[in-house]
């Protein structure tokens, strides 16, 4: 087999592999606002009906909420911490 094959048939392998991957992920955790390519969508729409998207709620909100104020400066790294763990906790719970 030519060495050009070889690499378009390694390319077109490691593509089917993340288009797979990102199927997986929709049918587990579809998120409102993700990317989801049209090939994994219509693979996983092949498994039944998709779950509805969900959106930012509850501790997803108060993480993303504590990341930004981290980034803005108006949150302590002391305090980002205390705010994770309390998120874990009640994840945990």
């Amino acid at each position: 087999m030519p060495a050009p094959l070889l690499v378009a048939l390694l390319v077109a392998l490691a593509y089917a592999g993340l288009i797979a991957a990102h199927a997986r992920l929709i049918r587990r955790d579809r998120r409102r606002g993700a990317y989801e390519p049209r090939a994994a969508l219509w693979l996983a729409s092949r498994f039944g009906p998709l779950p509805a998207p969900r959106g930012p709620g509850g501790l997803d909100r108060v993480e993303a909420e504590a990341i930004e104020r981290l980034l803005r400066g108006e949150l302590e790294p002391a305090a980002y911490r205390a705010t994770m763990a309390d998120v874990a906790a009640r994840a945990a719970r």
